[in-house]
């Protein structure tokens, strides 16, 4: 909260929390148009205009030389909304973190799968009965039950690895929008009741307890 003529300005107004979302919900779905893109080496698949499940993908990260390279931008990519909230309100760390955590959460979701699928026409994947790999599918209700399953400990990106689990991807989304949400809706009412509120300074009073 900051302290203008003696007039306390709350940090989360009903613009600025639209304006985080809009932020996050616009760059979370250019993020997800980019990395959900891929190239199809059968060719005439490819030139067939329609996703076919026999399509053998070259995943966006294979074209930039693999994930040891790919998935360090990625994950920096996820933070790119927060960093630009902190540039236009510099002193407000809390806006950073609910724009890192929602733009996140954006990336992460079933639009991800929607956009490859319908936008790029390129198959997902799942686990089909009796498979010990993954087998290609064109419908993304299939893909959602495979990928977002709270109960499922087998891995969404490879089977034998079990990272990251389909139920890890899901909670992960669920804890996300809760931290989010709370520390919008703590940091409101701390300041509505005239309390100071600072997400670092909170962090290393934790951090000093025994």
């Amino acid at each position: 909260m900051n302290l203008t003529n003696n007039i306390l300005i709350p940090t989360w107004t009903r613009r600025r929390i639209l304006i985080v979302i809009a932020i996050a919900l616009l760059y979370g779905t250019w993020f997800n148009i980019l990395d959900s893109a891929g190239y199809c080496l059968n060719q005439q698949k490819l030139l067939s205009g329609t996703c076919d499940v026999n399509c053998d993908v070259l995943s966006i990260g294979a074209i930039f030389g693999g994930d040891q390279y790919y998935q360090p931008w990625n994950v920096i990519g996820h933070l790119i909304p927060g960093l630009f909230l902190v540039w236009w309100t510099p002193k407000k760390i809390e806006l950073f973190v609910a724009g890192a955590l929602i733009s996140s959460v954006v990336m992460d979701s079933p639009l991800w799968g929607v956009i490859r699928e319908e936008g790029h026409e390129l198959p997902l994947w799942h686990i089909a009965e009796g498979e010990q790999n993954f087998v290609n599918t064109c419908n993304v209700g299939t893909w959602i039950q495979f990928y977002y399953n709270p109960s499922g400990a087998y891995g969404v990106w490879n089977i034998s690895s079990g990272f990251p689990s389909a139920a890890m991807i899901f909670w992960s989304l669920v804890a996300r929008s809760l931290v989010a949400g709370l520390l919008i809706w703590w940091q409101a009412k701390q300041e509505k009741e005239g309390k100071d509120f600072s997400l670092p300074k909170l962090v290393l009073r934790i951090g000093k307890r025994p």
